[in-house]
Parts: C-alpha cells; structure tokens; sequence
C-alpha cells in the first residue's frame, strides 16, 4: 500500500516524526517542463494538521552535482499556514534523482493552500562527465518552479459505494447545503461531470460519472472520506440550460457541516 508506505517514511525523519498519521498522499504533479535542466515533480501528503510536500528532483545536467538542494515556498497567500521545517537533500547526481521535503503547519482542517512561488536553491560543482571527478569550488544557485496549490480534493479519499441512497438515507441531513448554479461556460454535462470529479476527487457511485454525449439531463452521485474521517455524499442535478451553458443543483450531506461547507467552496470557485 502505497499510503502506508509514505507515511512509514514520513514518521521514520526525526523533522516530521510528530505530525501523527498519513490520511492520504496525492499524486505526482510535475512542477516544470519534462526537458529542464532540472525536473521536479510533487506529491502532497496530507496530515492531520501539517502538509509535508515531497519534491522529487532530477539533475539532467552531466557535467554538475547538485548539493543542499531546498525548496523555498512562498505562502503569502496562505495566512493560515506556515513552513516548519525543511528536509534538505544533500547531494544530486546527474541522472539519479534526489527527494526534498518541507512541513507546512495549518490552522485550518480543510483549506486550500496557493502556494504562489516556490525555488529550488542549491550548490553547483562541476563535474568531469570522462571521469566523474566533483571539483571542490561550488556556486550557489537558484531555480523557479511553478505554483502549485493543496485543493479540497487533496484531503479526501474516494469510497465507492454500492447502494448510494441506502448511505445517504442513513446519513443525518442536518448539515445539509443544498446550491443552485447556472455554469454559462459549459459546453457539455460530460465536462461538468468531469470538472466536478476532479475539483472534488470524491468517487462516482452506480457508474454516474458515464454520460452519453447526447445526454439534456444527468444526476451524479460521488462519495468520499475527508480527513478526519468524515464520510461525504454529493448529489448532481445537471441539465443543458434553454440557451447556453449547464444549470446544476448540488446537495451535499455529510456529519460535518465545516466539510460540507468546504466541498461547496470547492464546487463554487
């Protein structure tokens, strides 16, 4: 199990043996071009209370080594979080890829975290390619990597369900939200569903995530867990509207109302 694996790892580093139990790791999201000088790539990693982003970097430059490599984030637009530590990678080699870590403390359960800038910043030694020979003097160098944001999708998990309105049923309807939206810019109930799904990362349930491309009308059910375990049910009403776009109705039944308030945030931007 891949989650188990990561949060093992996590909780064996003395800099983030505290921030408790892994809920759920994202996947990669790469973070510059495939054919950089030096690739890096993301996986978030969701805590309780912490976010410990994982950068995978590959140094494609022969005739360097990287050393101290760090990624430095800029959270100016993340009030409500800040870097704890950082988890350095010592040496990279050309070729063999190096792992960078930093903690990020959140205040809020679940709360998008836009993470506007972010850099490597790391020593350059030369090095000779005939025979690898690391020369001593080293330059200090930086490298900018593009934004990146934890979303609402992050902290959940997909569960599927095989009786959706048995579960919804048996779900207390007091923290309820219920939303209408009219989505002008939507060519398709195919792409909506799609667009949902992903803004969300909840699983669609009883095969609702299949529209036919001549479809006027659909319902969507999607089912997640949300950190702290919080089972989460959304239905969608969507229709193609009388002169453009999509008219959707989207209501949301979970025993948290701060999860439900989330997920329709998530759904409105």
């Amino acid at each position: 199990d891949k989650n188990q694996m990561y949060g093992e790892m996590i909780n064996k580093m003395p800099q983030f043996a505290h921030v408790g139990q892994l809920f759920t790791s994202s996947a990669s999201v790469d973070l510059t071009e495939s054919e950089a000088e030096y690739c890096v790539s993301v996986v978030k990693h969701i805590f309780p209370k912490h976010v410990v982003l994982q950068f995978t970097i590959k140094n494609t430059m022969e005739e360097q080594q990287l050393e101290d490599v760090e990624v430095r984030i800029d959270l100016s637009d993340a009030p409500n979080c800040k870097v704890e530590s950082h988890a350095p990678a010592e040496v990279i080699k050309y070729g063999q890829p190096g792992v960078a870590f930093v903690c990020v403390e959140r205040a809020d359960a679940i709360g998008s975290v836009f993470i506007k800038a972010s850099k490597l910043v790391f020593k350059i030694k030369e090095v000779d390619p005939s025979t690898g020979e690391v020369y001593d003097e080293a330059a200090e160098e930086e490298y900018p990597l593009d934004e990146m944001e934890v979303s609402t999708s992050d902290y959940c998990k997909p569960q599927d369900l095989a009786d959706f309105r048995r579960s919804w049923e048996a779900t207390t309807p007091d923290n309820d939200l219920v939303e209408e939206f009219r989505l002008e810019r939507q060519k398709s109930i195919a792409d909506t569903v799609q667009g949902l799904i992903d803004a969300l990362g909840m699983e669609p349930c009883e095969k609702s995530a299949a529209v036919s491309a001549a479809a006027r009308t659909h319902r969507l059910l999607l089912s997640g867990i949300f950190l702290g375990g919080i089972a989460t049910l959304v239905r969608a009403d969507l229709r193609m509207a009388q002169t453009a776009g999509v008219e959707m109705k989207v209501s949301i039944r979970t025993e948290d109302l701060a999860v439900s308030e989330a997920v329709l945030e998530a759904i409105s931007s």
